[in-house]
This record gives C-alpha cells, structure tokens and sequence, in this order.
C-alpha cells in the first residue's frame, strides 16, 4: 500500500490519471474521488505538496487532467490499508466499470462507451511521501526512487487517453453485491474462501481486460487475454479439487437468463474426444474463448480468423466481460430480492428499481446475443 499522509480523517494514498469520476464512489472505509471532492481538498489545502501534484497531471499535448484519487480512512484498521484490500475495492469498481462498458459498446455498435479497458484504473507509480515535505517516492518492482515534486511532469497512459466515468455507466448491481462481500472480507476481517475466489478472479478479469496491446497490437496479445480471461473464470468456479471447461459451464448454466433466447440449451460443447455438454449461446462462446486460449498456451496457430465467431465476424475476446458479469451473476447468487410494497408509492419506487436491476444484466445478455447477428 502506498505511504499513509497525515490528515484528519482520509488518507489519500493512489492516483489514476486515465480516469476521472464525476461523483465519489466509496465503501465505509475507501473511497475513489475526484480532484474537486472536498475531502481531498481539505487535505491538499494543508499540504502545498499534495495540491502540486495533483495540478501537474497533464496529456502529451499539455491539457491539464483531474486524476481520480484513492482515500481509505485513517480510523480503518490495519488489513484495509493494504495493497490487496485497497486493489479489491478498486477492481471492484474497475470490472463493474469495465463490463458495463464493453457490454454497452458491444450492443450500441459505435464509438466505445464508458470504460472499456481495464488500465484506465492504473496507478500512477510515484505520490508525495508522508511528509508531504515536497518530495515524491517511487516503489515497484523495477524502481525504487525520490524526486521533488516540482520536477515531476505527470501524464495519463497516452495508448488509452482519459476516460470519463459516470455512475450511470457503471454496472451498479453488480457493485453493489460485490462491495458488500468486500465489507466482510476486508473492513470486517472475515475472509473466507469464496471471498477468496471472488478478489482473485476480479484480479485476474482486470488483467485480462487491459488494453491488448497499443499501435503494434497483434493476435498475441489477443491470444493472452483470452489465456487471462479463462484464468478468471476458473478461479471463479474452482470447487477446492479443480477448475476446468465442464465447470465453467456449469457455472453459466446455473444462471437465471432473462432472454428467452438464452434460457434454450440449444447447443452442445466438445469436453473431450468422447464427451460433450448442453449449453446455450453464452457456452457455446466460451467454450471457443476456452479453444483459443488452448490453441495461443500450446503453441498451435492464433489468427484472426481463430479470433473470429462465425455468425457475427466479431472477435471472440469481446465478449468474455460479458459472460465473466453472467458468471459472477451465478456466482454471486445476484437476483432481486426487495418484497413487493403494498402502498402505491412504494411499488412504484420498487418497479423502477427492479427494472433498474435487471437492465445491467440485460446489458450483458443482450451483447452475448450479438454473437448470432451479422455484424454490420
């Protein structure tokens, strides 16, 4: 975790210049915030260094940047003020970001929507150091450094530019859940192993949703996320003896499909030379993520026709976010679950929130039904 600043009552600690929020997004003891929040503002006014830094962020072309800004609470205990507790609710953030994003970008078949590569959440490797006596420090694996945060010139990641984020485009239900077992894992110190399961695969999903590459992209990188990808899925559904194709379809089985489309098992996946197993549209997608993945780890051909499904011309890896939300769906048993109100001004309320809850899984499986259509 990066070096506790001194401030009465949040710490900022991470810098994100490739994103930048328009509201605050928090648990009871982190939170994400942008240049303007007043919390990061009180501790910026107190500390010149601080306030330097943060009015440095720049583009390559010179356009200043509001970098988002992680804060946990100085009262949290220990265990939250950790690279791995602080990363959790980051990737949590992150992929919700991220599957909404390629979801909606998938489905609207224009420009990207929202957030839809995974390092727009990257941390920016240097901060002020504790002091805040006008130095910055530098910890990773391949550097360790001070410098005075006068000289620094900062910038986004120029491959992948500055994203905005609403929380309109954020898959909120999805959030939601994955915060709660967050609190338990981490603010209240009771992981357990599905807890576990669940930070590593979203771990493993940030990693696979990285931008593939920059301007000398290939099919390799396409071939490693897919690899990364399915590494995600079965971290997610190991069942404590083995993770493999048969479980991973199981898993999207399981889930409680709103299109009536992707409640037929309509189709079969090959496990082996003697064996195959009903799926539906979202299995037979995998189950060719799964081939490509294979086909890239031992050494067998990955082009972009291996890349491409064969309805829609589109590449296979674009949809994997999509099914990754439908297996954590299952996963996380996540379904409405609010009682009917009896008055009429509730039931209003509760029919918007309802629909509310099923459009950011319907966003999902409408970009998985796109791999049956032509594209355009």
């Amino acid at each position: 975790m990066p070096r506790v600043i001194e401030s009465s009552g949040w710490t900022p600690v991470w810098a994100m210049p490739n994103v930048t929020l328009d509201d605050p997004i928090e648990a009871s003891l982190v939170a994400l915030v942008n240049c303007h929040d007043q919390r990061l503002r009180e501790v910026a006014g107190r500390h010149s260094a601080l306030q330097t830094f943060l009015n440095a962020f720049r583009n390559e072309f010179g356009t200043p940047i509001c970098p988002t800004i992680g804060m946990v609470r100085e009262s949290a205990r220990q265990n939250v003020k950790t690279t791995a507790a602080f990363g959790g609710f980051r990737d949590a953030v992150c992929m919700s970001a991220v599957i909404f994003g390629q979801g909606m970008t998938l489905s609207s078949k224009t420009n990207p929507i929202g957030i839809v590569h995974s390092d727009a959440f990257d941390v920016y490797p240097w901060f002020p150091t504790p002091q805040m006596d006008g130095r910055i420090s530098v910890v990773t694996p391949a550097l360790a450094g001070t410098e005075l945060v006068d000289r620094l010139q900062p910038q986004q990641n120029p491959a992948l530019g500055n994203r905005q984020l609403l929380a309109s485009q954020i898959d909120q239900p999805l959030l939601s859940v994955v915060l709660k077992r967050w609190e338990r894992c981490f603010a209240g110190g009771n992981e357990g192993v599905e807890d576990r399961r669940l930070f590593r695969a979203l771990d493993m999903a940030r990693a696979a949703s990285r931008t593939p590459g920059g301007a000398d992209a290939s099919e390799h990188d396409a071939g490693r996320s897919a690899a990364l990808w399915v590494s995600a899925f079965e971290i997610l559904t190991h069942d404590g003896n083995k993770a493999d194709l048969k479980g991973v379809l199981s898993r999207l089985n399981s889930v409680q499909w709103l299109s009536s489309k992707l409640k037929a098992q309509d189709r079969r996946v090959r496990i082996n030379k003697k064996e195959t197993v009903p799926t539906n549209l979202a299995g037979e997608i995998y189950g060719r993520l799964y081939r490509v993945r294979c086909d890239f780890l031992h050494g067998e051909p990955v082009t972009a026709k291996t890349l491409k499904l064969e309805k829609s011309g589109r590449q296979v890896q674009w949809f994997a976010a999509s099914l990754f939300r439908l297996a954590l769906t299952a996963f996380l048993d996540l379904r409405f679950s609010e009682a009917v109100p009896n008055d009429s001004q509730g039931l209003g309320h509760f029919i918007a929130t309802r629909i509310d809850f099923s459009q950011a899984q319907r966003i999902s499986e409408d970009a998985i039904l796109l791999a049956d259509e032509p594209a355009a």
